[in-house]
């Protein structure tokens, strides 16, 4: 029956696109010395749930219990994303959840299952069982809707930000992207935490560690708590080749909230670790904690924002993992919470200038992060000739490869973006410029011909190479290359136009500063790619 009157339906398998929501948020705030109040999103009483959605059972892969769900299919042929809405610390399957209803508004699959219910017996609280239950929930889901494989997304809030941390460590389907909400990490921490707060969580966490229930005195097992951190578990880093992890996390929280602000703090250090020990840039350093701590904020005053919120902090490691501290306690800010979901799968095809570890590509992922971007660009690339003899730096020669790439990681490509042609203007090709802006009318015509375009009808962006230098700043291959490139520029606008794709002039916004932003006439600084990256950004939207 609907719920209200809600369909039992048996486990299958299947898949599609897969927001698993987390929606775990525990927001006890003490009072006075026993009082406590709840927040709204550890309200557990019974959710007013969409007439669309449907009460499921699921039968566990491990014990044969049956576990019961909401779930909406979405409506249509086309594969859509999956929402999976994980309960709060204190919840279960039924508890009200606010994101059901803008699932259903965007026509998202979604599932909210029960994984054992609330944190406070041995079958729950990050068990085997529990981590084994969302697996089931997210089979059951792909198999009896129309699921995008591509597209598995995982949000959670407090304790389902806890649940997403434990499916990032252990989930076996193709995550697109975690995103975990003032998550506990360290069930350990999080219970002497809690014990100095004098809230409810340091029993619920003794409870479930033990598989007691106490009355009055309690203790916790912490070689159970230890098994049941993430923080401990070891990252698949090999699983998570196409995922994300998102950490957010209100500055406040562990102040006015339940969960303080370091465990997620703590997580995103162990991660970028796990994935490159060297990469100290990208941790956050022991003095940006402590004042984050004591200041909670930061002294600048020139803030970016999430949904008017002053972000005081941000920090990421490629497009693995990042994380955001903004003005806030715990919460969850829900209006952005799917974003993850509505993000655009991108095929980036460039040269040197997009390879670079901290070029224009890199530094576009970093804008977007929600994105899924497939870059293609390759050192020495050209539009449309052998550079040096071989073939692999011919796009067009590969472009079809390119796009079927893209698409096996990302699926559906929303856009594809070209900044070529400073290779195509080298001396051996001086005499064959006329070609390159044919060449790129070429690439745009295989690019829109290929039958994976036909499906998806992705928008094309043609971005203009950079300014080339003097001969006296480069080398010799590259004599006359900037009298060339000023011709080509202005062709390439043309081409574009003429096949209708989206033209982004970045040749005259850094010409004027060009000798800045450059070191050897042909390679562009760290700047001058965020230059391209920020006008690429804005032409996105």
């Amino acid at each position: 029956m609907k719920v209200g009157k809600l369909v039992v339906k048996t486990y299958k398998m299947r898949l599609t696109k897969i927001l698993l929501i987390s929606y775990f948020f525990s927001g006890y705030i003490l009072t006075d010395a026993t009082s406590q109040v709840r927040t709204a999103w550890d309200d557990t009483k019974l959710g007013d749930w969409p007439e669309e959605c449907e009460e499921i059972a699921i039968t566990s892969s491990v014990d044969g219990t049956t576990q019961p769900a909401i779930f909406y299919k979405s409506t249509g042929t086309q594969p859509n994303p999956l929402v999976v809405s994980l309960h709060t610390w204190s919840g279960g399957y039924d508890q009200k959840d606010t994101l059901a209803w803008q699932c259903i508004s965007n026509n998202y699959n979604y599932i909210h299952p029960h994984f054992r219910g609330p944190n406070n017996t041995f079958e729950a609280c990050g068990s085997p069982l529990a981590i084994s239950d969302i697996e089931d929930a997210i089979a059951y889901a792909i198999d009896n809707s129309n699921a995008d494989t591509n597209n598995i997304h995982i949000v959670g809030v407090s304790g389902g930000g806890y649940a997403t941390l434990l499916a990032y460590m252990n989930c076996k389907h193709p995550v697109r992207s975690f995103s975990a909400w003032v998550p506990l990490s360290n069930l350990i921490d999080w219970y002497y935490e809690s014990e100095g707060r004098r809230n409810k969580y340091g029993r619920d966490i003794a409870q479930a560690t033990t598989g007691k229930s106490f009355t009055k005195t309690y203790y916790f097992d912490p070689t159970e708590a230890r098994k049941r951190s993430p923080i401990f578990m070891t990252t698949p880093i090999e699983d998570r080749v196409n995922s994300k992890l998102l950490l957010f996390a209100g500055v406040h929280d562990g102040y006015t909230g339940s969960v303080p602000v370091t465990h997620s703090i703590n997580f995103y250090n162990k991660i970028v670790k796990d994935y490159d020990s060297h990469e100290s840039e990208f941790l956050v350093k022991t003095d940006e904690i402590i004042q984050l701590l004591t200041y909670r904020g930061t002294p600048d005053l020139k803030k970016d924002s999430l949904e008017n919120r002053a972000i005081h902090y941000r920090n990421s490691y490629d497009d693995k993992i990042q994380i955001i501290l903004f003005e806030g306690s715990h919460e969850m800010l829900s209006n952005i919470a799917l974003d993850p979901v509505r993000g655009k799968n991108i095929l980036a095809i460039g040269d040197s200038n997009g390879e670079f570890k901290f070029g224009w590509v890199s530094q576009l992922q970093k804008l977007r992060f929600n994105d899924v971007i497939y870059n293609a660009s390759t050192a020495g690339n050209t539009i449309g000739f052998n550079n040096l003899g071989d073939t692999r730096k011919n796009t067009l020669h590969h472009i079809d490869r390119y796009i079927e790439e893209a698409y096996g990681q990302a699926g559906n490509l929303g856009a594809i973006i070209v900044m070529l042609g400073t290779n195509d203007c080298k001396a051996v090709f001086a005499d064959s410029l006329e070609l390159v802006p044919k060449n790129m009318g070429t690439l745009i015509q295989k690019i829109r011909e290929h039958p994976l375009c036909i499906q998806s009808n992705p928008r094309i962006f043609i971005v203009s190479p950079p300014p080339i230098g003097s001969d006296s700043m480069v080398e010799e291959k590259y004599y006359g290359s900037k009298q060339r490139m000023e011709i080509l520029q202005d062709q390439l606008k043309i081409v574009a136009e003429r096949e209708n794709c989206i033209f982004i002039d970045c040749y005259h916004e850094i010409k004027g500063k060009f000798s800045i932003l450059t070191n050897d006439g042909i390679h562009l600084t760290m700047e001058g790619q965020k230059i391209i990256a920020d006008n690429i950004h804005r032409r996105l939207d």
